[in-house]
């Protein structure tokens, strides 16, 4: 099949690709040739590594950013525990801008889970409140919330006289909470804070994308990591200057250290308060203005389920930004940390790093800041959508080869929003992120752009150099070029699997065609059936997420399945209309465009009557996906044979990119499917839930898990062989159980390596007891199980598996109900001085300071209402 020779009998002629092209820049009046883009190449990725700190400088900033991330951790708990309403479960940290671990800037926002759904737990109420979108009053992409009568009682002090939540009362407030936390002498140990309202440890900061995940899961199934160290404690705010202020952009803790060591480093830190709803803005025509033909539409309509934030942020005192974290985040790391779209935001940081400082340091006349990396961002998200071809062409394009022509671009197209003061946001299209404060005049702005154009011209003048004898840009140019060569043949063998116009007539896959001549819906492939039922699955989700009639997002039923079908035929026929029209040119077409859209949206709707009429979609079975997926690509192509004066010259680009993007996208659906499972996820919350009902001890379960192949299992026994670890379990609200794992070998290593603290005889008997116990489920036993108890068990079960499926399940059965008998028959022992949780308490932290006991389980559960 491969070796057939295409039109003009030269084989693979499409692989004749050619190298990179001269790049013209308009606006920077500029033009690039190949060897200059291929010494740009060399340039930003030597530049980039030389940002690469050394060892010791990184170390150091890692750990002021940790120490300053456990404070701010230390004054939201402090904040949440004087004013509940203000507590917080989780701390969100978004690291989408912040590549570089030797930044001094941090933003997380503070989540007030009283307002926000879901909800924590089952028990809590839902809020009530409404949330208005569009209001002539205030600018896009910003609502408002008008509270309902319940949630007056409780918020009624933070809103207006109209009744909606004011945010800069909200902020206000919060900042005297924090500044109060600071002045106070606790908590000062996450071992001394509620876990199931506020966030004490380090494994409740998240990112908003495992924050939706997190919080689809029932509580009884969740897992935390716990603080390490001996005695865990959070720093002292009296070992810090701190400073903390309300602007408008949220509020603002300046931190810089005391201590010696990092006295030299100074964290600026910026606190976003926020109201989560499990809704998408129904302002936003995001993802609903991508084709489904898109290379990226799987996770375009992925990302619009993750809901939004309603944070303070802007000078509007009752309104409340709109934003989307979770998808912007879902976006940006769905390509991997050495990917050219990775490299080329990376590059775009380190450019405007350049221009601050050039602003700074620089002779010129002062100008001020209007580039942020959030427009380079929204200009690197513009790029990948509006530019998508097919998936082996976008492969292709953004291949390393290209990494300075895509940066060059993007700086070009720079120039020219700075001069019209508008850039778009991503998701609103009619918000502007060059919004004048007013200090701001049209003469800085066109001192920006001049900026950008002097930089640019800086890297016209570096491309210029003579790379003929470097031995290390030619291994680059090789690499590049032989990976460019590869995505080709992938390119020429996945277009040779299409069907060719010239064979059309000829091939029986035809012959619903009346002309012969067009793909039918009884030529789409079984997989690529499979792949456009993900993308149909994803588009319904997405739209039952919207928020419905300014009031949090509910489920809701359009009643018969068939209206379903409906609404997503009636959607791809309205993007395939307006995507032809918004690319034409012909003056005809632009001419009439009104009396087109007319004819075509009224075709569209007999379609509809035909549909509701047909008796074979009243008898049939909706619950099959991929005859559901035939019903609607038939009736799109029926539409398209029936009426080929309005329907078909519309419709028909928008097939022909349907078909060969599945085709293209149908070779990944493995892997697809693959990524988009969660099994670790559902076996956590089944070990968490094993733990929290008392069916296995945390050991037990993580060494059964680690024979079930579990990936986070081996990774928690890893954990254990080289340290102690803490794991904490919130199952509910007032409810915390932490437990410590870590395996007596360390100990041991430490008394051999000269430690002069040595275990009390009543301790080492205990643990000696505890060894030799077969059915303790502890740490301590797991070598001696495996090697000794287990040996029998695995050669039942090595044996079982080659029965069938019903004796090897009863098999199964029988060698678990022995092992549970066993472990039954061995009497519990009492863990010594651990008779109350405050004991509990105090024991731990003696003999953590003695730092000389074998440490095998502890357990320590806190109930709010004992």
């Amino acid at each position: 099949m491969f070796s057939k020779k295409r039109r003009g009998g030269v084989p693979g002629k499409s692989a004749k690709w050619k190298k990179l092209e001269e790049l013209v820049l308009p606006n920077a009046k500029l033009r690039f040739c190949p060897d200059q883009l291929q010494n740009l190449n060399y340039i930003f990725n030597k530049r980039l590594q030389q940002r690469i700190p050394a060892e010791a400088e990184r170390k150091t900033w890692l750990l002021a950013r940790s120490v300053t991330e456990r404070l701010v951790q230390r004054l939201v708990c402090g904040a949440g525990m004087l004013d509940a309403r203000f507590s917080s479960k989780y701390l969100i940290s978004d690291t989408n801008q912040q590549s570089n671990n030797m930044s001094n800037q941090l933003e997380y926002m503070i989540r007030l889970d009283g307002l926000s759904t879901p909800n924590l737990y089952e028990t809590d109420s839902r809020p009530k409140y409404s949330v208005i979108e569009t209001d002539s009053d205030y600018p896009a992409a910003y609502a408002r919330v008008r509270l309902h009568t319940s949630a007056f009682k409780v918020w009624g002090d933070y809103t207006n006289s109209n009744g909606y939540l004011r945010r800069d009362k909200v902020q206000a407030r919060l900042v005297e909470l924090l500044a109060l936390a600071a002045s106070k002498d606790t908590p000062n140990s996450p071992l001394h804070v509620d876990e199931s309202v506020v966030c004490g440890i380090p494994g409740k900061i998240v990112d908003s994308v495992a924050l939706y995940n997190i919080l689809k899961i029932p509580p009884n199934q969740h897992i935390y990591y716990g603080p390490g160290g001996n005695i865990p404690r959070f720093p002292d705010p009296r070992d810090f200057r701190l400073a903390i202020v309300d602007e408008p952009s949220g509020i603002r803790l300046r931190v810089e250290f005391l201590s010696p060591a990092l006295s030299n480093i100074s964290i600026d830190v910026r606190i976003l308060v926020a109201i989560g709803i499990d809704a998408w803005p129904s302002s936003t025509d995001f993802p609903s203005r991508v084709s489904l033909g898109h290379s990226d539409c799987l996770m375009y309509h992925q990302a619009a389920q993750t809901g939004m934030y309603l944070v303070g942020y802007g000078v509007q005192s009752s309104a409340w930004h709109i934003r989307m974290p979770a998808a912007e985040y879902m976006l940006l790391n769905h390509y991997g940390p050495n990917s050219t779209v990775a490299t080329v935001l990376d590059m775009l940081y380190n450019i405007l790093d350049d221009i601050d400082d050039s602003r700074r340091f620089g002779k010129q006349h002062i100008s001020y800041k209007i580039l942020t990396n959030h427009i380079f961002l929204t200009l690197v998200l513009e790029k990948l959508e509006e530019n998508s071809k097919s998936p082996v062409v976008d492969m292709i394009k953004w291949s390393p080869i290209y990494l300075s022509t895509h940066i060059l671009q993007i700086l070009d197209k720079v120039i020219p929003r700075l001069h019209s003061e508008k850039q778009s946001n991503y998701f609103f299209k009619k918000s502007n992120l060059f919004v004048n404060p007013g200090h701001l005049s049209d003469d800085d702005f066109t001192m920006e752009a001049n900026n950008v154009k002097a930089i640019m011209i800086r890297l016209f003048d570096e491309s210029i150099m003579s790379t003929k004898d470097n031995g290390e840009f030619n291994r680059g140019i090789i690499a590049q070029e032989s990976e460019l060569i590869l995505l080709h043949k992938w390119k020429d063998m996945v277009d040779s699997l299409l069907p060719l116009t010239g064979t059309r007539g000829r091939r029986f896959c035809f012959a619903g065609s009346r002309n012969r001549q067009h793909i039918t819906h009884t030529q789409y492939s079984i997989y690529q059936l499979e792949y456009i039922g993900m993308l149909l699955n994803k588009m319904l989700n997405a739209d039952f997420t919207l928020l419905d009639d300014q009031l949090t997002a509910e489920d809701y039923d359009r009643g018969h399945p068939l209206e379903d079908v409906i609404f997503i035929l009636v959607t791809i026929m309205d993007q395939a209309r307006d995507q032809y029209l918004s690319s034409q040119t012909n003056p005809n077409v632009i001419k009439n465009q009104l009396k087109i859209k007319s004819n075509y949206n009224t075709y569209t709707t007999k379609l509809v009557e035909l549909m509701r009429k047909d008796n074979e979609l009243e008898t049939f079975n909706f619950e099959d996906d991929l005859a559901l997926v035939k019903i609607i690509i038939k009736w799109l192509y029926k539409a398209m044979d029936q009426n080929k004066r309005y329907l078909a010259p519309i419709l028909r680009p928008y097939l022909n990119n349907l078909f060969n993007t599945s085709h293209a996208m149908s070779w990944h659906i493995d892997f697809i499917k693959e990524k988009m499972k969660t099994s670790d996820i559902e076996s956590l919350g089944a070990f968490a839930d094993l733990v929290n009902s008392g069916k296995v001890t945390p050991a037990q379960g993580i060494v059964d898990f680690v024979n079930k192949n579990c990936t986070w299992a081996t990774s928690m026994l890893k954990m254990v062989e080289d340290s102690t670890l803490r794991i904490v379990f919130v199952s509910d609200r007032g409810q915390t159980c932490r437990h410590i794992l870590s395996l007596p070998s360390n100990n041991q290593k430490e008394v051999q390596n000269g430690s002069k603290t040595l275990e009390s005889p009543r301790v080492a008997k205990d643990s000696q007891g505890q060894k030799t116990l077969p059915g303790r489920n502890y740490f301590s036993t797991i070598l001696k199980e495996s090697n000794d108890n287990d040996d029998k068990g695995w050669m039942f079960q090595e044996v079982a598996s080659a029965l069938p499926s019903e004796d090897r399940t009863q098999l199964f059965d029988l060698i678990q109900s022995i092992h549970t008998a066993r472990s039954k028959k061995i009497p519990r022992q009492k863990m010594v001085g651990y008779d109350t949780p405050v004991e509990l308490e105090e024991q731990t932290k003696s003999q953590h300071r003695n730092c000389s006991e074998i440490h095998t389980e502890r357990r320590e559960c806190r109930y709010k209402d004992k």
